[in-house]
């Protein structure tokens, strides 16, 4: 309501992604200003929304199968929820295993993290 995911997350370029990416995959990602996020940060926490959405319709759809069919059905039935579920659950674990590392690897924002600034 506040705006705060449009101003923090948007626009995704996918050249900025792919720059972003190269320069952390060679340790030279500019960590000046915590407050501003990188492409690939706004990526990635635009993509686990996406993903948090989809694992709680997945068990929903699991959850009560008879009652929300029509859910179920959206993905492809209840076995297939069951998949959708379970690899959405996979992102979610390398979604905090990586943000763990990378916690580590720069202090400074775990300490941001923690006292908000």
């Amino acid at each position: 309501m506040t705006g705060r995911f449009r101003r923090k997350l948007w626009p995704i370029r996918p050249g900025e992604v792919m720059a972003d990416a190269k320069a952390a995959l060679a340790l030279k990602l500019s960590y000046q200003d915590l407050s501003v996020y990188n492409a690939v940060q706004k990526l990635l926490y635009a993509g686990i929304i996406l993903v948090v959405i989809v694992i709680v319709l997945s068990g929903l759809a699991l959850w009560k199968p008879i009652q929300l069919q029509e859910l179920a059905m959206l993905f492809g039935g209840y076995e297939t929820a069951r998949y959708v579920h379970f690899f959405a659950m996979a992102a979610i674990v390398g979604f905090l295993v990586l943000h763990i590392v990378l916690a580590v690897l720069v202090p400074r924002s775990l300490r941001a993290m923690i006292v908000g600034r």
